[in-house]
Formats: structure tokens, sequence, C-alpha cells
């Protein structure tokens, strides 16, 4: 089910209540809606300062996404180019109470959108100048969608998500053979939480696999960027 843009951003949302299973989204034609006409409607538009200069790259990069990174909303890539475009003119974001989205977040290497029930973030990590490892996460009270990409000179090029990731969150396990505690594992993937934390860092947790410590060597895994391998390695598991 898909949200529209022509609208959306920032909540400082890394995971929905995944524990929440029930299905939560809204159907994309109850809140089709239009950004441009705010200046039709009576309500005050809410701003949101945005340097533009100070966050190019983020901007540059949501105009040339794939439309599969937005799989639970709509953001068509025509309305991204014209809503970069007027925050490049204007460096503020105006929004209304009516529109279901709104900004949370913007950091030097992040921007998340809160999407009504979820959560919308693009995450960029520098590799040299004018290339960065891309992350997208869209995130729904069923799970998380990534999608990852390296970014050069304003080109992208799709990258396995996982592969980023030296050793991934099965590294939390104490013993892959074990079928019982791999059954407990997978039970609990869509409870994992994912934080995007200042420029080089993201971590990976899931409180529920406390409740099995004779399987699992923690419930944190502790992740920050290399950019001569464009790789992210496990520092440390909490």
């Amino acid at each position: 089910m898909k949200y529209s843009i022509a609208c959306l951003l920032i909540f400082t949302l890394f995971s929905c209540k995944k524990e929440e299973k029930k299905e939560l989204r809204i159907p994309k034609k109850e809140i089709q809606v239009n950004a441009e006409n705010n200046e039709d409607t009576l309500e005050v538009p809410d701003t949101l300062k945005i340097s533009y200069d100070e966050h190019k790259n983020l901007f540059d990069i949501i105009t040339i996404l794939p439309d599969s990174t937005f799989s639970s909303w709509e953001w068509p890539k025509s309305d991204r180019i014209e809503f970069v475009k007027k925050v490049k003119k204007n460096n503020y974001i105006a929004t209304t109470s009516r529109f279901m989205w709104k900004f949370a977040l913007i950091a030097p290497n992040t921007l998340q959108i809160q999407i009504v029930d979820g959560a919308w973030v693009l995450s960029i990590y520098k590799i040299k100048p004018n290339n960065y490892i891309v992350i997208t996460d869209d995130i729904v009270g069923d799970g998380n969608d990534f999608h990852a990409f390296e970014y050069e000179n304003g080109q992208l090029t799709n990258i396995p998500f996982r592969d980023l990731f030296d050793h991934f969150i099965t590294a939390l396990v104490i013993d892959p053979n074990d079928e019982k505690c791999m059954e407990i594992f997978d039970d609990n993937r869509i409870l994992f939480e994912y934080s995007y934390i200042g420029t080089k860092k993201i971590k990976m947790s899931n409180s529920y696999l406390d409740e099995n410590k004779d399987c699992f060597k923690g419930n944190t895994l502790n992740y920050e960027f290399n950019p001569l391998i464009k790789k992210f390695n496990l520092i440390k598991i909490d």
C-alpha cells in the first residue's frame, strides 16, 4: 500500500512498534493530497527552515532514487524534483496538519519523514567527495524495506543491503546450527530496530532476544562505516 507525497517529511522514529502485527496502513486512495496547494488552505502552514547548501547531497540523491525505494507510499520523481527546487529556492519547507507527513529529522547525512504509522529514512555515508553509500529504509508495521546504492557523481548503482555489513544480524546467534535458536531468531527478525547515528554508525537492536540468552550473544549490533572498503564493520555486540 502506498502513500502519496507530493507531501511528506520528518520524524525521529527509527522503526514502528512492530509487535503490533495488524495492518495499520491507510489505503492509498484515502490519503491522496497535493502539497502544491498549501496556498489554497485556510490552515497556517508549519515551516521548517532547511539549508539546501548544507544538505545538497541528500536532496540531490532524493531526486534520482528509483520508485522502488518508496514501497509503502508514493513520491513520484517529478514531485521530488519540484520539491527540491523549492527547498533550493526558499531554504524552508511548508506543510499543514491536513497532510499525512512531516519532516521529523534532518541531520548532516540523514533525513527522516513521518508517514502516518511509520517513517521513511534516507542516510548517506561518505566514501570521498561526490561518492557515498546510500541507504533507504521504509519502516511500517510489518517490518523494514531496505535499499542500498553507491552514489558517485550523480549516478546510483544498486547494492544488496546485507552485503554492506560484516556478519550482518546473524552474528548475534551463538550457534547458527542450533535449529531451536535459529527458529527463535527468525520469529523475532521483524522486531529489529535500526538506528542511524551520526555520520558513520548504524545500530541494530532487538530487546526481545534477552528472553533467550542461551541462544544469543546479546541484543545489539554496533556497526561503523569504513570508507576504504565501502562497508560497515562490526565494532561490538551488546
